[in-house]
């Protein structure tokens, strides 16, 4: 798009309607089938995630307008204080597009391709200096995700695949999805939304609630007892739960505490991946960067809080 703002005072702000904020993460909730049977259900919702380059493309535009908010607001430091929820928002979009991108396993051969895209890029960004937050181990053991069953090996290397030249222009950015003043599912947010994206930023998720969910998940896993021969179907079942239950968890490290109910919550989060070594670590991994991300939002002060019981988390 071009950007006609000198700083960001001088955005021309959606006003008309508020539109609905929906980040990744939140959104493979909503594509639990309504279904009887929780194993039948959280199986079928495998066939129901998105495809890779579509996080990837949703997350890149939010990479995109964090790094416009950035430009602007130097430009006029003094206008951040009155906008700097709109860059919190689109911080945290972008965190969860690409930790998706991550916890939602490969479905097609165009999956495989984003996914290899993805942990060269990352190879190649870490061999230089890192991005100076996500420490590289940590980086390298989000991107150890298991290679999809009969799928598609790719060694990417000088040259695109055959078929895979769309799908390298998505995946570098060259495509990008439009925004859609309509929408209701996850879509892209610009800083034209600030408004919405303040209000959506400023009205968190219960993070209390999100550990109690996930606990339920982890207990209906651990009780969906392993029958003689298990098949596809409960293999599915146990995989769809913890996508979801780890979805959880990622979303209560990327909101900041604003309350030492919060903080209670995130060291919860740390003890319980800390103690599931039997869950993919790629999973755990994921968490933790998460929870990262909402530290370095929480560092900005009130009404963020980072202190409990004079302990600095």
């Amino acid at each position: 798009m071009t950007d006609t703002a000198g700083t960001l005072r001088d955005l021309t702000l959606a006003t008309t309607r508020l539109r609905p904020i929906l980040d990744e993460l939140a959104r493979l909730e909503t594509q639990l089938p309504d279904i009887s049977g929780d194993q039948k259900r959280h199986a079928a919702l495998l066939e129901r995630l998105p495809p890779l380059l579509d996080l990837r493309g949703r997350a890149l535009v939010h990479v995109q307008q964090y790094e416009r908010f950035l430009v602007l607001a130097e430009a006029d430091p003094c206008a951040l204080k009155d906008r700097v929820d709109t860059g919190n928002a689109l911080a945290i979009l972008a965190h969860a597009g690409e930790i998706a991108m991550l916890l939602v396993p490969p479905d097609s051969p165009e999956d495989d391709f984003a996914r290899a895209m993805l942990a060269k890029e990352r190879a190649r960004q870490y061999r230089a200096d890192g991005d100076g937050h996500h420490d590289p181990a940590l980086m390298k053991r989000a991107l150890r995700t298991t290679v999809r069953a009969g799928g598609m090996r790719l060694v990417i290397g000088a040259r695109i695949p055959v078929g895979m030249e769309m799908a390298a222009r998505r995946f570098r950015g060259e495509v990008l999805p439009e925004r859609d003043e309509n929408e209701t599912g996850p879509g892209v947010y610009h800083l034209e939304d600030a408004l919405a994206l303040e209000t959506w930023f400023n009205a968190p998720p219960d993070l209390t609630a999100l550990l109690d969910n996930a606990w339920r998940l982890f207990a209906a896993i651990d009780a969906w007892s392993e029958p003689g021969e298990p098949g596809p179907s409960w293999h599915a079942a146990r995989r769809g739960a913890l996508i979801l239950a780890y979805a959880r968890l990622c979303r209560i490290g990327l909101w900041p505490a604003r309350s030492s109910g919060d903080l209670v919550a995130k060291m919860e989060v740390e003890r319980l991946v800390s103690g599931r070594t039997a869950d993919p670590d790629f999973m755990r991994a994921l968490v933790e960067i998460a929870l990262g991300v909402g530290r370095r939002i929480a560092r900005q002060g009130p009404p963020f809080v980072t202190v409990l019981g004079g302990v600095e988390l």
